[in-house]
Parts: C-alpha cells; sequence; structure tokens
C-alpha cells in the first residue's frame, strides 16, 4: 500500500496527497469522500471500497496559506523535480546537479545558481560559467515554493486535476 492519494479540501482545493492507507483512514472515519477511484478495491473483513486516487474533505480544514507560500529549502533532489530531470543545456534526460556559477569559484547551492543536467553536458560545461563554455540555458532557474511542491507531487501520484475539472 505505497500508492498516493490527492486529498483536496472541501473548497476542491488540492491541500496535499496522502498514502493510501492514510487515505482509507479519512474515508472509514468519513472525515472525507472519494472523489476519483483506481480500479480495484480495498477489502477487510468488514469494509469494502474502491481504491482512491482523489478523496475530499467533507469539511473545511484550516491550512495557513501563508506557509504554502513559504521558499522550500535548497536540496539536491529539489532541483532536480523542479527542473523535471531534463538538462538545462539539451533538455536530455538530467541526474546530475550543475552549479551555474561553479562551486569551485564560490558559487552557492542555491535555488537560483543550480540546475539539473545531464553527464555529458555537466562535464563539457566542466569549471566554466555557461557564457564561458558557450552553453546557453535552455530554461532559467527559480526558486521553488512549498505549494509548488504540493503540486508536483499532485502530478507525480498521476491525477490530473484539470481533467477533473478543477484548476491548480
Amino acid at each position: 500500500m505505497t500508492a498516493q492519494v490527492v486529498v483536496l479540501n472541501a473548497t476542491l482545493e488540492p491541500i496535499g496527497v496522502a498514502s493510501l492507507q492514510r487515505a482509507v483512514a479519512f474515508i472509514v472515519k468519513e472525515r472525507a469522500q472519494i472523489v476519483l477511484a483506481a480500479d480495484g478495491t480495498i477489502r477487510s473483513n468488514s469494509l469494502e471500497l474502491p481504491v482512491p486516487r482523489v478523496v475530499v474533505f467533507n469539511d473545511y480544514v484550516q491550512i495557513p496559506h501563508t506557509r504554502l507560500y513559504d521558499r522550500m529549502p535548497w536540496s539536491r533532489r529539489g532541483v532536480l523535480d523542479r527542473d523535471r530531470r531534463r538538462c538545462a543545456y539539451c533538455e536530455g534526460p538530467g541526474a546530475t546537479i550543475d552549479h551555474i556559477h561553479p562551486a569551485s569559484r564560490g558559487g552557492e547551492s542555491t535555488w537560483l545558481n543550480t540546475i539539473t543536467a545531464c553527464v555529458a553536458c555537466n562535464g563539457a560545461k566542466g569549471d566554466r560559467t555557461p557564457s564561458e563554455a558557450g552553453m546557453p540555458l535552455r530554461f532559467e532557474p527559480r526558486v521553488v515554493w512549498r505549494r509548488e511542491v504540493m503540486l508536483l507531487a499532485v502530478e507525480a501520484a498521476g491525477v490530473d486535476l484539470a481533467e477533473l475539472g478543477l484548476t491548480h
């Protein structure tokens, strides 16, 4: 039971992603209802219900919205997720982190100084800036906010909110 379930507030605003086990607990405790189900059912001695992919809380849950707009702390995984694992130089699959202003020359690990790169491009750029290496960025790095991380988790769970008639 490692599937991820998208959780919507009573206003149909996405507020996060929960484990399948936690989502089932919301349903059993009658705190939430299933909006979209996957194929199959969950069975126990006293319960049978569709496998939830999206649940909505019955009552509005107060979420400190200011928290959703906090800046996420920088992380290697965060950069890879932000860039959708695409190389900023060739747009191919990327698995490494490159410092735009090289770390060896004082460049820090920050959202605006790091991008995803493929091994070949990272090696070709080496200890130079993109302009020195003649390798322009195909997209610019940006700061990542908590709300974006939550929406990326919804996307990773395989749920298209627009398909459900929900905007994000």
